[in-house]
């Protein structure tokens, strides 16, 4: 693997889009795309910014050896004391206790642990997905587009839903995962009440 390709393993897996990812590295967009053709190389500023936002060995950048993350085991991860529904929705409480709790490092590579969240799921609508009533599920704020698993808020209502953007109707549609419930379509005006929280990167089950 070369540098090159070292580096579009980490923006591949970031998640993010190449302007968003430029950003969190101080870059614009047109330079992450020069760093990518060869063009240019990473300065020193851009790899320490790799380092403490995405947890990456500089050595294994730099060289190839060893693995992609720093051997930390574990990361704190912020705990914000409400619950999501994977149900019919759950009220929005105005102030939420906060706390931090220890998550593995596999489990979410190579996002920066300050910048996710993790919320508390209520509910069934989500089982076949393997979320459950009691799990935590780890959201990345900065992730807001592409169909995928989300913590939404509509209205007042906080829910865990797989989202489908439809770019061509001005709709959004929430999946859950359990036949028991149907989809809920939002267009129009509805939108207007609609915030995507983040993407759901990784669940932690109850024991």
């Amino acid at each position: 693997m070369s540098e090159i390709e070292r580096f579009l393993y980490i923006y591949r897996q970031s998640g993010l889009s190449q302007a968003a990812f430029g950003a969190s590295l101080g870059l614009s967009k047109s330079q992450v795309s020069h760093i990518i053709s060869g063009r240019t190389r990473p300065a020193r500023e851009v790899l320490d910014k790799l380092v403490v936002n995405y947890g990456i060995d500089l050595n294994w950048y730099i060289s190839g050896r060893g693995n992609p993350q720093e051997k930390e085991e574990t990361a704190l991860i912020e705990l914000m004391n409400q619950d999501a529904a994977a149900g019919k929705g759950i009220f929005i409480e105005d102030h939420v206790d906060t706390n931090f709790i220890p998550v593995p490092n596999v489990l979410i590579r190579p996002h920066n642990p300050s910048k996710l969240k993790a919320v508390y799921v209520s509910g069934d609508s989500m089982i076949d997905e393997k979320i459950f009533d009691g799990d935590i599920v780890i959201v990345c704020p900065q992730i807001e587009s592409g169909d995928a698993i989300y913590v939404v808020s509509v209205g007042d209502n906080l829910l865990v839903k797989r989202v489908h953007f439809d770019g061509i109707k001005s709709a959004i549609t929430l999946i859950s995962a359990n036949s028991s419930y149907p989809p809920r379509i939002l267009t129009g005006k509805e939108l207007e009440n609609v915030k995507i929280e983040g993407r759901v990167i990784a669940c932690l089950h109850r024991v």
